[in-house]
């Protein structure tokens, strides 16, 4: 609910050092591994005032060599010690409406907070958002449109406080997740060869009407377009394996069943698409959305972000289960 695979980073300030998580870690395996990258924070503002991307740097940590984060900018400029940015998937569902910004007003009042409009990860956004803080040194919160959410602190405990608080304030309770056709989607998998995700909610996609509009209408955020494609596909149950293997997304979405992953098993395009799930099912079907226009998901899928992919995907030590669904009796309740 918070982080999907790679996405989102934190950072922390020591004297002159920046530490910052490295380009393509998982938060969620900073218990055993190294994840976080010292640099210089006098030399990454530099860079930053020079407008040149810090985004990059490297650092041998625990006998390998890690980059640092694309959002190095953002987090140097922030002036607090301790920053949190995380794809909570509530604040998403925020952040890709047009009326979000009025929307939280109320949510968030008495929090330091702004609004910062869709900008790409790396310099551009991190002006913004030094501009924000330079005019509002108490700024605390920062909501990123179709992105996610930046919290503050000067101790990792009050920043993570502050996390818990506006996550209790902008959650919004998702449509009920219907029961997916197990045994359809076993059919189509066994025909087609590609495989059924574990996850009920993200079988919604294929059985809520509501969800299915939103998805296959635009680009809500970026990993979307670099982890799925810029396009997800909505088939009949009845898909032959040659349409199937035709498809460049790395899901399908079977119309009145649920919703299949490609052959290969990919745990990053499983967590990115079980986040897409929940960001929908939080959306009424009234909500005005902003979408990625066509030149900013262009903007997306450069070479860059190729090779960021390979790190991810080379990064993912847990591999997620696929399911094949087993008998059970009636009324037993899918975990």
């Amino acid at each position: 609910m918070l982080v999907q695979a790679a996405t989102g980073n934190t950072s922390v300030k020591l004297d002159d050092v920046l530490w910052i998580k490295a380009s393509g870690k998982w938060l969620a395996h900073a218990g055993r591994e190294e994840i976080l990258v010292p640099v210089s924070l006098a030399e990454t503002i530099r860079r930053v005032d020079t407008n040149t991307d810090p985004a990059g740097q490297t650092a041998m940590v625990g006998g390998q060599t890690l980059g640092t984060s694309v959002e190095t900018a953002m987090h140097a400029v922030i002036p607090h010690r301790v920053v949190l940015h995380v794809h909570s998937v509530n604040a998403i569902a925020w952040a890709v409406r047009a009326d979000g910004a009025e929307q939280l007003k109320p949510l968030l009042a008495g929090i330091a907070w702004k609004w910062i409009p869709y900008l790409p990860s790396g310099l551009p956004l991190a002006s913004e958002i030094r501009r924000a803080v330079t005019a509002n040194p108490e700024l605390r919160v920062f909501i990123l449109g179709n992105h996610g959410i930046v919290i503050c602190g000067d101790s990792p405990l009050e920043a993570e406080a502050l996390l818990r608080e506006v996550e209790c304030r902008v959650a919004i309770q998702p449509r009920p997740i219907a029961e997916p056709n197990w045994d359809d989607l076993a059919a189509i998998a066994d025909r087609t060869g590609w495989k059924v995700p574990s996850n009920p909610a993200v079988h919604s996609l294929g059985l809520d009407p509501v969800s299915r509009n939103i998805v296959t209408s635009g680009i809500l955020y970026p990993c979307q377009a670099i982890f799925l494609a810029a396009s997800t596909p909505v088939v009949s149950r009845f898909v032959s394996a040659a349409d199937a293997a035709e498809t460049e997304s790395a899901c399908l979405i079977i119309e009145g069943a649920g919703t299949l992953l490609r052959p290969r098993q990919n745990p990053v395009e499983s967590l990115t698409l079980a986040g897409l799930a929940q960001v929908v099912l939080r959306l009424p079907e009234t909500a005005p959305i902003a979408y990625l226009s066509q030149s900013e998901v262009g903007d997306l899928l450069c070479a860059d972000v190729y090779h960021y992919r390979a790190r991810v995907e080379g990064n993912s030590s847990d591999q997620l289960p696929f399911r094949t669904p087993p008998a059970r009796e009636p009324g037993v309740e899918l975990r």
